[in-house]
């Protein structure tokens, strides 16, 4: 009986508690949950990351066989050398910041040269407002193709494949937008 007694207490301990709490201090014990969980997750990613084996180091004549055999027989890659199971996505990455180094590089080039023919021109015949809104225009150029450069260099170093996959179907959709407008104009 004592038991039963003992029960209830706790029951309408608890009930009594419930009550007292407000809903913002349960929200607040919420979100620290959740905050104590996204800092869990974390921190096992990361101890995942410092897990990872570290690449063998060869001898130098062993890298320039690994790459005679890369080039005349890929298809019978040696068992002595490891092979990243992530190539995959090197190549992704390489490909697609390449694009971006690449057409950046185009752009800022035209950029520059833009901008020393309007100052060419600025000299020669003086300052006239269309000359300034096209050398706006040109700055414009000059930091689009510099951003893009950027971001190539810095796509280079991605190394989450969610990452990688979502970025390169975005700008292989991208190009290939392009292009079809392209065709469509010869057309």
């Amino acid at each position: 009986m004592n038991k039963r007694k003992l029960g209830k207490k706790k029951d309408e301990i608890v009930k009594y508690q419930s009550n007292s709490i407000s809903q913002e201090r349960i929200i607040e014990i919420q979100a620290e949950a959740y905050y104590r969980a996204l800092k869990r997750i974390e921190n096992e990613k990361l101890k995942e990351a410092e897990k990872m084996p570290e690449k063998n180091k060869y001898k130098w004549y062993e890298e320039v066989f690994f790459l005679l055999n890369t080039l005349f027989w890929p298809w019978k890659i040696s068992k002595k050398f490891s092979v990243s199971n992530r190539i995959y996505d090197s190549i992704l990455v390489l490909i697609i910041s390449s694009t971006f180094v690449i057409v950046g590089t185009v752009i800022w080039i035209i950029g520059i040269i833009g901008q020393v023919y309007l100052i060419y021109r600025m000299i020669k015949l003086g300052i006239t407002g269309e000359l300034l809104i096209i050398s706006a225009i040109m700055l414009y150029v000059l930091l689009g193709g510099s951003i893009l450069v950027l971001a190539g260099n810095e796509f280079e170093k991605e190394k989450d494949s969610n990452k990688i996959y979502a970025y390169s179907a975005s700008i292989i959709a991208l190009i290939s937008c392009i292009v079809s407008i392209i065709a469509l104009l010869k057309n």
